[in-house]
């Protein structure tokens, strides 16, 4: 079945949980993330704002750590596209086909098509599984210092409102 933006539709509104950074450039850290989608109700483009936070050692105040906005775009015949925008100044354009599975879950898997405003980034990949209240994701990138493609960043979010966030 192909999947279309209307079956994506219930993704509108908030969304929070906890994830997970690691990389060999990076201090591993969980962190905190908001994830907003918007529709418009015409066009078959959802707009998203994602927001994450890390703890701050020894206390419950937390510090941002990354800001990215952007469109997922519906190219049709379950082809998509992702067109984001960074706080670093980065642009990333990501495509790929979205499945749905025998469970109802729908499988979004976008690769790089474009990476600009940053020399340091060779590719990147974000696989989502997209269930009615669950979104999980793993974003994988490449770097001219590291070029095999790994595992950045995991994380599992949940309407918001419907559970507690981990600490």
């Amino acid at each position: 079945m192909t999947v279309r933006l209307d079956d994506l539709l219930h993704l509108v509104g908030a969304w929070e949980g906890t994830g997970h950074a690691e990389y060999p450039t990076i201090d591993t850290t969980d962190y905190r993330e908001e994830l907003v989608f918007e529709h418009n109700g015409k066009d078959p483009v959802l707009h998203y704002v994602q927001k994450t936070w890390k703890p701050i050692r020894g206390g419950r105040a937390e510090e941002p750590i990354f800001w990215e906005s952007g469109f997922l775009v519906d190219r049709g015949e379950g082809s998509f596209e992702l067109v984001s925008a960074q706080k670093s100044g980065r642009a990333e354009v990501l495509r790929g086909p979205a499945v749905r599975g025998e469970d109802g879950m729908i499988t979004l898997d976008l690769e790089s098509a474009s990476i600009v405003n940053d020399p340091r980034v060779l590719a990147s990949a974000r696989r989502l599984l997209i269930a009615p209240d669950r979104i999980d994701y793993r974003l994988e990138m490449g770097l001219r210092t590291h070029p095999a493609v790994r595992v950045h960043l995991s994380a599992t979010l949940q309407r918001a409102g419907t559970r507690p966030l981990e600490s």
